[in-house]
């Protein structure tokens, strides 16, 4: 076979199973990338590179490969849904880098952030000083979420007449079902204290709750699992 219209057959034939995979390993591999998400994006445009321009190596070989480490992202993403555990492992925890005003210089340790970064970081959101951000978090995916002062922020309809107060950090106490038992020692809060709150909202069951997040003054806001069907969408 002429080397030309090899190369072509084979990179149509790449394309074809990189879709293919690409819409079996979801939309997350192109929006929010975990650490392993991260490798399996690098290796598989590497396997892909391979399977495009080289005839030495047979194609079912390079698809066999490709498809093990694209699989593999829904494996870890289902363990990831399924344990709590495995999720911290595999995506990493977020990261307080400034809590009530303040630059907390072992989280910056903790994410490998330097005060430049963090200033570039709120640069980009639109904070210049310093002073006007309340919260930094260092997200899994290492974006920084930011949650300015009151009087630093759009002010709302609600804000009209009333004084204005900074908001309240929040914690996940409950994620897919399950107690993050450490989060509600943060709080000053223990599991019995959970369980008889959730009751008086109407929960019987934790596995009934999707999330669940408190604040510093114990105001718990509970979001029930919805398990309406998802192909029902204003998007088509």
């Amino acid at each position: 076979m002429n080397i030309y219209l090899e190369i072509i057959l084979r990179t149509l034939f790449t394309i074809v199973v990189l879709f293919i995979l690409t819409k079996i390993d979801g939309a997350k591999q192109i929006s929010q990338l975990s650490f392993y998400d991260y490798i399996i994006g690098i290796t598989a445009g590497s396997v892909a590179a391979v399977m495009c321009v080289e005839p030495d190596v047979p194609l079912w070989a390079s698809a066999i490969s490709l498809a093990l480490f694209m699989l593999s992202g829904v494996l870890f993403s289902f363990l990831s849904q399924k344990s709590i555990a495995c999720r911290r492992f595999l995506e990493g925890n977020p990261v307080f880098i400034i809590a009530n005003g303040e630059i907390l210089y072992k989280g910056l340790q903790k994410a490998r952030f330097s005060i430049n970064d963090l200033m570039r970081e709120l640069r980009s959101q639109g904070y210049f000083d310093i002073t006007e951000i309340n919260y930094a978090i260092l997200e899994t995916n290492g974006n920084v979420s930011v949650m300015p002062k009151a009087l630093s922020r759009p002010s709302t309809n609600e804000d009209e007449g009333n004084e204005v107060q900074d908001d309240n950090v929040r914690a996940d106490v409950i994620i897919d079902g399950k107690i993050l038992k450490g989060n509600l020692k943060a709080f000053g809060k223990n599991e019995q204290w959970l369980i008889n709150t959730i009751k008086s909202q109407g929960y019987a069951r934790f596995k009934d709750v999707a999330l669940a997040s408190l604040d510093t003054d114990g105001n718990l806001s509970i979001y029930r699992k919805n398990n309406a069907d998802v192909n029902r969408t204003v998007f088509q």
